[in-house]
């Protein structure tokens, strides 16, 4: 048996000001390190057969918070979050003035549509499905992947077959902890756990 659990990178300005990040190297917000400092003390007294971490900086930087006296972990080009090309830095308001035209083909083909300069569901979803064949794979125990809201989400929709549109009626917010139940015949999700943080004091 296998215990996965996915964790998505904290707060960062994008999910604050809420605009496409993608691949952009976004680091980790004031917001973001305090949620993840609050996360630590889950994370202190359990050992994990592998870790697997987004090469994202926001990724890493959530590692090495959880982590602060070191752990060995593997950098997975695959667990990325999907990449919006031209549209990364744009507020999410603002697609649809910006690329209209884009919009209506995202709206027709909704999973073969890939952003200008950027990749589609249906790349994405190869490459984490790609992982998700070499987690499995792995010997029993225990397993974290730090990685982001859109592999997170890709998962989801992999292992249910839920469609990746119906996954965003579930809340997963910076700092979320998928943990997942991995056995021979099906995979389980055990518990999806946002977390709060309080609101930051001025600077």
């Amino acid at each position: 048996m296998k215990e996965i659990t996915l964790l998505r990178h904290g707060d960062t300005e994008a999910t604050e000001k809420g605009y496409f990040s993608g691949w952009s190297d976004v680091p980790l917000s004031r917001r973001g390190r305090e949620r993840i400092a609050l996360l630590r003390p889950l994370f202190s007294d359990r050992r994990f057969q592998g870790i697997f971490v987004s090469p994202l900086s926001r990724a890493l930087e959530t590692f090495r918070l959880l982590f602060p006296e070191g752990s060995s972990f593997e950098v997975h080009e695959d667990i990325r979050e999907r990449s919006f090309g031209d549209w990364e830095g744009v507020a999410w308001e603002d697609i649809g003035k910006r690329f209209p035209e884009e919009i209506e083909r995202w709206k027709a083909e909704p999973f073969l549509f890939t952003p200008p300069g950027g990749e589609s569901f249906v790349q994405m979803q190869n490459r984490i499905s790609c992982f998700w064949e070499e987690i499995t794979s792995r010997e029993d125990g225990r397993y974290l992947v730090v990685t982001h809201a859109g592999t997170i989400r890709c998962l989801l929709a992999h292992l249910t077959g839920m469609s990746f549109q119906t996954t965003f009626h579930l809340l997963l917010d910076p700092g979320v902890r998928l943990n997942l139940r991995h056995g021979p015949l099906f995979t389980q999700v055990v518990s999806l756990e946002n977390s709060e943080v309080p609101t930051c004091p001025p600077f």
